[in-house]
């Protein structure tokens, strides 16, 4: 019998952490949190024998080919171009055809340690960032689309949780019709500044319940990123 096709072979990422046991070694060290090695363990073990194996045959009796087609760990920390083809095909589907806007929210650095800590305040990252672009559009009454990602780290890999948002360019009006909305830079910064003061305000109101030290930011603005 023969085989077309081998087992998984190891990608980078995974070289790099079995090369020299770097990952036991980190492992055995401690301070990760359940989900950060639940992550790691699955990436390891993702199109290996561990996570089960499918065996294609020809349907052909005369046909000795056979093909061994290792499982996925399903994980969000692999790659998954499948997955991901099929998600971008159903955005597409169900987000207006128009012009659209980036826009990054992000919070004073002093405050980066208390989400870091506290990691549950991340879900008001995202709701205060859409909350105040839809107080902007409100006002011009209007109702326009938004979807976004939190990141949690910066280019340099440092801790730094912002938001990044895509908004339409446009929105809804009471009567339904679409008009136009745009978002100069003095109104992007003005409600960026907006977020982070009610960020702040979010978590020093919570502070107490939580026990979170709260970090004051600085007023000058000049410790943001």
């Amino acid at each position: 019998m023969t085989r077309s096709g081998g087992d998984f072979q190891p990608r980078p990422l995974k070289r790099l952490f079995t090369a020299n046991q770097c990952w036991t070694s980190f492992l055995d060290a401690g301070g990760l949190r359940d989900i950060e090695v639940e992550a790691v363990t699955k990436m390891l073990a993702c199109g290996t024998r561990i996570l089960g194996v499918k065996e294609y045959n020809c349907d052909k009796p005369e046909c000795p080919h056979v093909r061994y087609v290792t499982n996925s760990c399903g994980s969000r920390a692999v790659l998954r171009k499948k997955n991901t083809d099929l998600w971008i095909a159903t955005q597409l589907n169900r987000l207006p055809d128009c012009d659209w806007v980036h826009l990054v929210f992000t919070l004073p650095d002093t405050l980066w340690p208390v989400f870091e800590s506290n990691r549950w305040l991340l879900n008001d990252v995202c709701r205060l960032a859409v909350e105040n672009l839809l107080y902007a559009a409100r006002k011009r009454g209007l109702e326009p689309g938004i979807f976004c990602a939190i990141h949690t780290y910066g280019r340099r890999l440092n801790w730094h949780p912002h938001v990044h948002v895509s908004v339409t360019c446009g929105g809804l009006n009471k009567h339904g019709h679409w008009k136009k909305l745009s978002f100069l830079k003095r109104d992007a910064f003005a409600v960026d500044v907006e977020y982070a003061a009610t960020a702040s305000e979010s978590v020093v109101r919570r502070s107490g319940d939580a026990g979170i030290v709260v970090y004051r930011r600085n007023h000058s603005g000049e410790a943001w990123c």
